[in-house]
């Protein structure tokens, strides 16, 4: 098995969890909402959880909840993100405001968010307090994403972005019972998200017109004056370095190794790929 088949299985499994736990909702109208908001997602997020706590020795059971609880903590935010910038496609389809109101989505993703950190909170008290945090820091990455200076970009990609990356990396040093490595772990996943940010960001630079690049995207055009693709590749080798000297000292077992290692080149080609722009930058 390679990177992008363990990626298909674990995506599959994912996509199991969030329908049996829709389905266990007892208010139709909200196990309605909450199934077109988690509709569809290519399950990066969820899949890094069963990545690192596998490569840490980890069963696999014991990551299902933190890769529920992050696909539904990135669902909710992207459904609100869609009503602040007045988004109104999402995944191929309708956003969920433009679906069921922005009050209604609001509502749902204000059920969404405690019900993920509940379940984060099984597996105890520190992963919680954690966990709240990290969503915090989308909160503050949010509102930098729309009023932040040029000059604080990677502040901003960082807390948007990197905050729900280094959400399942820490929460696997719980789930395999290595909270010894919490702190690396925390900075692998900050990393991966920063680099899933930018790379994101030089396509909407390449793909668009400039006057209608928005948030971070837009950050990043300005900060470069037009001239992206230099100061993405330096920031992208440069986290991948340090990325991989994380993993390195890592005791990974089997060939999650190996997998680990692909990420950063992973999701860069994958997000270039979806924009027809595969291998431009590099």
């Amino acid at each position: 098995m390679d990177l992008l088949e363990y990626w298909f299985r674990s995506r599959t499994i994912i996509d199991e969890l969030v329908d049996k736990f829709v389905k266990d909702s007892k208010d139709w109208e909200v196990m309605e909402m909450s199934k077109y908001i988690m509709r569809d997602g290519k399950r990066f997020r969820g899949t890094l959880m069963f990545l690192f706590n596998g490569a840490l020795g980890g069963q696999e059971s014991e990551a299902y909840a933190g890769a529920l609880a992050t696909e539904i903590l990135h669902s909710a935010s992207l459904a609100l993100d869609d009503i602040v910038d007045y988004d109104e496609v999402r995944r191929g389809a309708k956003a969920a405001w433009a679906v069921y109101t922005n009050r209604k989505v609001i509502f749902v993703s204000n059920y969404l968010i405690p019900t993920a950190l509940n379940i984060i909170s099984t597996y105890g008290d520190k992963a919680l307090k954690i966990s709240i945090e990290l969503w915090k820091d989308t909160a503050i990455g949010a509102l930098k994403d729309m009023y932040g200076k040029d000059s604080d970009y990677l502040e901003t990609v960082e807390l948007k972005t990197a905050s729900l990356f280094k959400l399942p990396a820490m929460l696997s040093s719980f789930s395999s019972n290595r909270v010894d490595l919490l702190e690396r772990l925390l900075d692998a996943g900050k990393d991966l998200g920063i680099i899933y940010q930018i790379v994101d960001d030089y396509v909407d630079c390449v793909t668009q017109d400039t006057e209608k690049l928005v948030g971070s995207a837009r950050q990043l055009f300005n900060l470069t004056s037009g001239k992206v693709e230099p100061f993405v590749r330096q920031n992208y080798e440069r986290l991948k370095n340090h990325y991989l000297g994380i993993i390195k000292s890592l005791p990974l077992t089997g060939e999650y190794g190996d997998w680990l290692v692909a990420l950063p080149d992973f999701l860069a080609f994958g997000l270039l790929g979806e924009a027809g722009i595969k291998y431009k930058m590099f």
